[in-house]
């Protein structure tokens, strides 16, 4: 039997990587920093071994090996550089994986294949994570307020998935089916489901977190959700409650094991914390600016206890298009 090859040892900065692993017998080590390893091909092509949280080992159809010790995020590019489509990420630290552009779970679908909430919003598009073991499933989407889905535009080395749309009010320019200049061009939509892979837990054996960046910048300043059991009649028997003690969203759509909405950065309790020029002294309204170019970060978490089992983090740039 053939001897394998001695795996060639780079050893990485203590900055921001971007990795394109193309060498097999490659043992990336790196020094600090956040770094994303970009893989050609399918995650289906590989097999993982772990080693430990800070090491993990793949290898191809072919018994090619790479290697990739305290790299925090790889992705697998499907084979189809430029197209996120389907792009595939996997946490080291968390054991997750993330489809950038693929559908919800069926258990928190209509027979047509909408969310359990809204009136007919579709639950395809969604960059959605999964902590297998838990049997969780956590989804952020965007599009545009009653018209088409967004697509990612790309990846930060941190994992984040990247989002361009359109600045100004809901507009029939971005494919809306009509114009409301009270409410942003674009929406974000959120799913959490439980319960997957035979497991019998339901929401409320998790916690689940919802930050919401109302920063306009590239800086950060989160208004932290937290679902909470209420008393309130609604669908899931939970509401949300930031970071104040003040109850926020209790419409969500779903049952026991999902909780789903729709929210617009219109909305009082994201506009009412939003600077659109911190610029300039007093408070700039979003809404009243004309929802005006930014940068915001949108990060769904689940927790079992006091840990952190799965997260979901994007970025939508708005932009004038």
């Amino acid at each position: 039997m053939a001897k394998s090859p001695k795996l060639e040892k780079i050893k990485l900065s203590k900055l921001d990587d971007i990795i394109q692993a193309n060498d097999p017998y490659t043992k990336y080590d790196d020094k600090g920093g956040l770094d994303l390893a970009v893989i050609g091909g399918s995650i289906s092509d590989f097999s993982l071994e772990t080693k430990g949280k800070k090491k993990i080992i793949l290898t191809d159809e072919t018994g090619d090996v790479f290697e990739f010790k305290k790299v925090e995020t790889l992705l697998f590019d499907g084979g189809t550089p430029g197209d996120s489509t389907d792009d595939v990420i996997y946490n080291l630290d968390l054991g997750t994986f993330t489809s950038l552009d693929t559908t919800l779970d069926s258990s928190g679908l209509t027979g047509t294949g909408n969310m359990l909430v809204g009136s007919g919003i579709p639950g395809s598009d969604f960059v959605v994570t999964r902590q297998e073991d838990s049997g969780v499933e956590l989804g952020l989407g965007i599009r545009y307020r009653q018209g088409p889905a967004v697509d990612a535009a790309s990846v930060d080395n941190d994992g984040a998935i990247r989002f361009e749309v359109n600045t100004g009010g809901q507009s029939t320019a971005n494919g809306s089916s009509g114009n409301h200049a009270g409410r942003a061009a674009w929406s974000f939509q959120y799913s959490a489901i439980t319960g997957l892979n035979g497991e019998t837990t339901d929401l409320s054996d998790f916690t689940f977190v919802l930050k919401i960046d109302t920063d306009v910048t590239e800086g950060t300043d989160f208004r932290v959700l937290t679902m909470e059991p209420t008393s309130f009649p609604n669908a899931t028997g939970f509401i949300w409650v930031d970071q104040d003690g003040t109850p926020t969203i209790a419409d969500d759509g779903g049952n026991g094991n999902v909780a789903q909405n729709s929210q617009n950065f219109a909305f009082g309790f994201v506009n009412h914390f939003i600077d659109a020029d911190p610029d300039t002294p007093g408070m700039q309204g979003y809404a009243t600016s004309g929802f005006t170019e930014a940068e915001f970060d949108i990060i769904l978490e689940a927790y079992d206890g006091s840990k952190l089992i799965a997260d979901t983090h994007i970025v939508v740039d708005v932009i004038d298009m």
